[in-house]
């Protein structure tokens, strides 16, 4: 396994578990904090393609919000004893970087939106809020309040996409189905009951997926809720419900 990435760039430092379900919640804190990071790098990049200076500044202040998550997220962990490690570098979170950086690269402002603001964070809100329900004590307040929080980031992209879409519906999407196959796909691998692909390169150990029902989640429950939120969020956009849960079902399980 690669080495992990420190909040402050430096190599992170993994501590002894203090309780039983400390090791669970260390890999369940270490997936977030990567993907806030992720998260962060991207809202960055966008910021280098965008012409208006409001807007530059909106993704910088994004991409700043999403660096306090990954440091509240880090608190958390410290709190119940754990440094929590990350990886930006694991293959399922290079895979979606990548993808954000091709809409990057053809300066493709509405495709960032909707990697970034419809998918990625439809199963950051999912996910978060179901954590949230099931975590114990401040942990859980703090997974559910940046839920909340990136639920707003989606509201806020729902207009511009919404409009983009009313000039040509049937071009954006085509767009948002592209996007589906290349990101979603790795999304739903990630959640899948199995990892074919071998380990994940964030959790620090074996596989938490099989250990996930001893804190009363499972990764079939979170990657059901991430999926519902998801077609919820494309059909909030306007994009027929039976196309898009015809995208759904043939995702990998």
């Amino acid at each position: 396994m690669e080495p992990t990435i420190g909040l402050n760039g430096s190599p992170s430092i993994e501590c002894t578990s203090l309780s039983p379900s400390a090791p669970i919640w260390q890999d369940v804190l270490a997936q977030a904090i990567t993907g806030e990071l992720i998260a962060a790098m991207n809202y960055a990049s966008l910021s280098e393609i965008c012409d208006d200076p409001e807007e530059v500044a909106d993704a910088l202040e994004h991409a700043a919000g999403e660096r306090g998550h990954a440091a509240r997220f880090a608190a958390e962990g410290r709190r119940i004893g754990i440094d929590v490690p990350n990886n930006v570098g694991a293959k399922h979170w290079k895979q979606l970087r990548l993808a954000f950086l091709r809409c990057i690269q053809d300066r493709d402002f509405i495709g960032c939106l909707i990697v970034q603001e419809i998918m990625l964070e439809s199963f950051a809100v999912a996910s978060y809020k179901r954590v949230g329900r099931v975590a114990p004590g401040s942990l859980g307040q703090t997974f559910a309040s940046i839920a909340a929080e990136e639920e707003g980031h989606v509201d806020h992209a729902m207009a511009i996409l919404r409009t983009e879409r009313s000039l040509d519906p049937r071009r954006f999407d085509d767009k948002v189905h592209r996007l589906h196959l290349d990101v979603m796909t790795t999304l739903a691998k990630m959640l899948a009951k199995e990892c074919k692909d071998g380990h994940c390169e964030v959790c620090h150990g074996s596989c938490v997926k099989p250990s996930l029902p001893d804190v009363s989640l499972s990764a079939a429950e979170l990657r059901g809720a991430s999926l519902q939120q998801y077609l919820k969020t494309l059909d909030a956009l306007g994009l027929p419900g039976e196309v898009t849960l015809a995208w759904v079902t043939q995702l990998p399980v």
